[in-house]
């Protein structure tokens, strides 16, 4: 039979190995047919081995993560202790977006944010007076009372619609984007609008062909936390200088990760109208 040291973690295939062997080993009755004589039944000082050795094992990793978590506290997590929802969520995005939040950082995410819409520093100017506003109110089309999640004014007005669990109201997100084409009549560049989900759904509220072609001339993005905005967060993180933010842009990570994390759409082509 073979064994599985103590000194390492047992592999897959060394568990799977041993525990086949138990079962062809197991003891049953002499007159049973299923009893192989090639197959000597498993004694219980064997058992009480491995248990005794995977017991060593389990209890030296625990002691290992202990001594890691006195300085790196891997375990924790700020978001699993304020459990954010999709209002919360706004408003760190809305924060970490602001060149005058309180992370520091000035315009930096900001501009990170604007590359990966296609708008290029020769768009920027205004960048660093950036306003950031939640929920604001949209004006100029029949459903007047409506509310963006986060718009933000930098001389081009950028918006983000976030849906974690909710669904989009009906025609939300057509008229978000009637919206920022009419609040971008004059202005050098048309409005854009992100529409958040976790797995990057697109919205009902589009055909499928248009919504591919508010995409194709960059008026909408459809972002997902598990591709689209965790891949700006790592850029943030790195291009971050103040290490507790740094840490909070990993939590965050870390909690899209483990809380966000949904099974993707079916074909879109499914649902095309």
């Amino acid at each position: 039979m073979s064994t599985i040291g103590i000194s390492e973690p047992a592999t897959q295939p060394q568990l799977e190995r041993f525990f086949s062997e138990i079962g062809r080993r197991l003891v049953v009755p002499a007159s049973s047919p299923t009893l192989s004589p090639a197959a000597p039944p498993v004694e219980m000082p064997e058992v009480k081995d491995f248990f005794s050795a995977a017991g060593h094992v389990i209890e030296a990793a625990e002691a290992r993560q202990r001594k890691a978590d006195r300085l790196q506290a891997s375990r924790f997590n700020v978001f699993d202790l304020i459990e954010p929802d999709e209002n919360k969520l706004s408003d760190i995005l809305a924060d970490l977006l602001d060149p005058q939040g309180r992370h520091g950082q000035g315009d930096r995410f900001l501009r990170l944010l604007f590359d990966r819409i296609g708008l290029g520093a020769a768009d920027l100017g205004g960048i660093a007076q950036a306003k950031v506003q939640r929920e604001a109110p949209t004006h100029g089309i029949q459903k007047y009372r409506r509310r963006l999640d986060v718009l933000i004014d930098a001389g081009v007005l950028v918006a983000i619609e976030n849906k974690v669990d909710s669904w989009e109201q009906p025609e939300q997100v057509k008229d978000y984007l009637e919206h920022l084409c009419d609040c971008s009549r004059g202005r050098a560049i048309p409005g854009r609008l992100i529409y958040l989900t976790p797995n990057g759904r697109r919205p009902e509220s589009l055909s499928l062909a248009a919504c591919c072609e508010e995409e194709k001339q960059q008026r909408l993005f459809c972002w997902s936390y598990q591709r689209e905005l965790r891949q700006w967060l790592e850029a943030c993180r790195a291009a971050c200088q103040a290490e507790k933010i740094r840490w909070f842009i990993t939590d965050f990570i870390a909690y899209i990760e483990t809380k966000l994390l949904r099974e993707p759409e079916p074909d879109e082509e499914e649902g095309a109208q």
